[in-house]
């Protein structure tokens, strides 16, 4: 996993190689965005979700944070906007 800045996350796992970015670039304030990713993707796995999910969570959610007004929150509304919208590109590996 390497976190590609606001331009989102790269994945490269047993099960496949993806890429997920943000629709849009958000502003503000950065703190604990990164923390937001890893919560994205702990919610994900936790839930089962397969890679694309997990990616497209973590950057929702990450963008989200970066939009709060207030260190350590997220915009809700921005967060359900995004994760529609992210883009993720990749494969899964051939089982």
């Amino acid at each position: 996993m390497a976190s590609l800045g606001a331009e989102g996350l790269r994945a490269v796992t047993p099960e496949g190689t993806w890429q997920a970015a943000p629709p849009t670039r958000v502003h503000g304030n950065p703190t604990g965005a990164g923390d937001s990713a890893v919560a994205g993707l702990l919610s994900g796995l936790v839930e089962e979700l397969p890679w694309p999910q997990r990616l497209a969570r973590a950057v929702a959610l990450s963008a989200a944070t970066v939009e709060s007004p207030v260190a350590g929150e997220f915009v809700a509304s921005t967060y359900e906007d995004l994760l529609a919208r992210v883009a993720v590109t990749g494969e899964a590996t051939a089982a």
